[in-house]
C-alpha cells in the first residue's frame, strides 16, 4: 500500500509538473503516465475518467488525479494523488513570486512564446488521443465536426455546455 502511494505521488507530480497551459496540456501526460508508463488502466479506462473530470467542477488534472488516486488506494490514495498534481505548481509559485518583477523582459516574453507552442502541440495531441477513441464512425465524425464548426461560426458565443448537450440530444436520436 504505500509502495502504491508513493508510486501515486510520483507519477502525479510528473503530470503536475508538465501540466502547463490548462487541462488539455494534462491529458496526453495522464494518458503517458496511467497507461503507458504505470499501466494502471487501459486507454478506454482514461478516456472514461478524463470524461468524468472534464464533467465535474474544478481543473482536469486534479479531478483525474483525486479519482484515479481513490480508484487505485481509497481515499488516502485520492488525498495523495491530489496533493501531488498541485505540489509542482505551488513550490513553483513559491520559489519564483519573489523574482517575477526581476525577470519582466523581453527574453521572459520569447520564452513563454516558445512555450505556447509545446503547449498547442500537447493540446493537439490530447485531441488526436481522445478523438480517436471518441470518434467510431462517420456519424460520430459528423456530430463533433459539427459541433466544432458551431463553435467557430458562433465565435464560442455559445456556452460549451449546451452544445455537449445538443450533441448528446443528436446522438440520442441517431443511435
Amino acid at each position: 500500500m504505500t509502495q502504491l502511494l508513493i508510486r501515486l505521488f510520483i507519477s502525479f507530480v510528473f503530470i503536475g509538473l508538465g501540466s502547463y497551459g490548462g487541462g488539455l496540456v494534462a491529458i496526453p501526460l495522464i494518458q503517458h503516465e496511467l497507461v503507458v508508463n504505470q499501466r494502471w488502466m487501459s486507454f478506454e479506462e482514461m478516456s472514461t475518467i478524463i470524461a468524468i473530470a472534464q464533467m465535474t467542477p474544478g481543473p482536469i488534472a486534479i479531478n483525474a488525479a483525486t479519482f484515479t488516486g481513490f480508484r487505485l488506494s481509497g481515499v488516502m490514495g485520492a488525498a495523495v494523488a491530489t496533493l501531488a498534481v498541485i505540489f509542482p505548481s505551488m513550490l513553483l509559485y513559491a520559489l519564483a513570486l519573489p523574482f517575477v518583477e526581476k525577470f519582466k523582459n523581453n527574453s521572459l516574453k520569447k520564452a513563454f512564446h516558445g512555450l505556447q507552442a509545446g503547449v498547442l502541440s500537447l493540446i493537439l495531441f490530447a485531441v488526436w488521443s481522445y478523438g480517436s477513441t471518441a470518434i467510431k464512425g462517420w456519424t460520430d465524425l459528423l456530430i463533433a465536426g459539427g459541433a466544432f464548426l458551431f463553435l467557430v461560426s458562433t465565435e464560442g458565443k455559445v456556452h460549451p455546455v449546451l452544445v455537449i448537450f445538443i450533441s448528446g440530444a443528436i446522438g440520442a436520436v441517431i443511435f
